[in-house]
């Protein structure tokens, strides 16, 4: 009998993959760089030998797979087969990605929004089993959104719920590549706290990161870890914005949780301290007093995780 899913983990700086079983573990995971430059045909056909890699190290056989899930980032069309459009990675428009997965292995294809199916994995065996509501972020190159209501994923009237990356928090803020101004992506990304850190050190900030190459999200956490100022302050501006984010969450949502996933999470305290100032100090008490913010019990692996769930939901296994 099959027992296994592939959960594909569609992400803006890597693609991710892993071999699922029906209980939510992984039995092996790979991993490699998006080629977010190429052409539609070279990007379909990444993802294609991502899958058959994976399923070759995990050392099963195709016949062994129930199906594979798939988790894209940006908007997917409300029919659930193509990839519309992705803010990130802007040569992804109109990939017919489940059309394209299902002919090449004979196999069911389900695709979902990435921190969709990233939200379904926490409430599926992460933070959220035990919660009937949730709201997820994903803090990663981009922001991205998920939202579980009543123990069923919210994706709106077309499909395109829960970008809360682009949620305006600012109206004449910078420019976000979605094309609007002051979107939560903007400040809250690992892209726009890089953005923000480097705009300091050419103002004259001193760092210790200043001289060192180029500059990555996980840099600012280790040196901000290490007590550097200007990481630290970059975070804790970070967080403050979040704290708005998820301020706002609360007064439209109330959810019983608010999981934050992604490499940004890396932080940890750092960056959980101003966001739970902020929204104590600026959410309605009855908001936010039964709210849990907590980071992602699955770590990296919930993208595949949850995309594995939602094609078991499809198939009406177990998920």
């Amino acid at each position: 009998m099959s027992n296994w899913i592939v959960g594909i983990d569609l992400g803006g700086t890597n693609l991710k993959a892993g071999i699922v079983d029906t209980d939510g573990g992984v039995l092996h995971r790979l991993s490699t760089k998006t080629d977010s430059d190429s052409d539609t045909q070279t990007i379909s056909n990444q993802i294609l030998e991502l899958i058959a890699e994976t399923i070759r190290g995990a050392q099963i056989k195709e016949s062994d797979i129930l199906g594979i899930g798939l988790g894209s980032p940006g908007l997917v069309d409300k029919a659930g087969e193509t990839i519309l459009f992705s803010p990130n990675l802007p040569r992804w428009r109109n990939i017919p990605i489940k059309h394209i997965v299902s002919e090449r292995f004979s196999k069911p294809c389900v695709l979902e929004n990435d921190a969709n199916a990233a939200a379904w994995g926490e409430k599926w065996v992460g933070a959220g089993k035990k919660v009937k509501s949730l709201v997820m972020l994903t803090l990663g190159t981009g922001v991205g959104g998920g939202i579980v209501i009543d123990n069923k994923l919210w994706r709106g009237a077309n499909n395109v719920a829960a970008e809360i990356g682009h949620m305006v928090i600012q109206i004449d803020g910078p420019l976000c590549n979605c094309g609007n101004r002051g979107c939560v992506e903007v400040f809250a990304s690992a892209t726009g706290m890089v953005r923000r850190f480097k705009e300091l050190l050419d103002n004259g900030a001193l760092s210790s990161l200043k001289g060192s190459g180029e500059i990555t999200a996980r840099m600012i956490n280790d040196a901000a870890i290490q007590g550097d100022k200007v990481s630290l302050d970059v975070i804790e501006e970070t967080g403050r914005y979040l704290g708005i984010t998820l301020t706002n969450i609360m007064h439209v949502l109330n959810p019983e949780m608010i999981v934050l996933a992604g490499g940004m999470a890396g932080a940890g305290e750092l960056l959980m301290g101003p966001i739970r100032r902020v929204t104590t100090q600026r959410a309605f008490e009855a908001s936010y007093q039964d709210t849990k913010i907590v980071f992602s019990e699955l770590g990296n692996d919930a993208g595949i995780i949850g995309a594995a769930g939602c094609l078991l939901k499809e198939l009406e296994i177990s998920a």
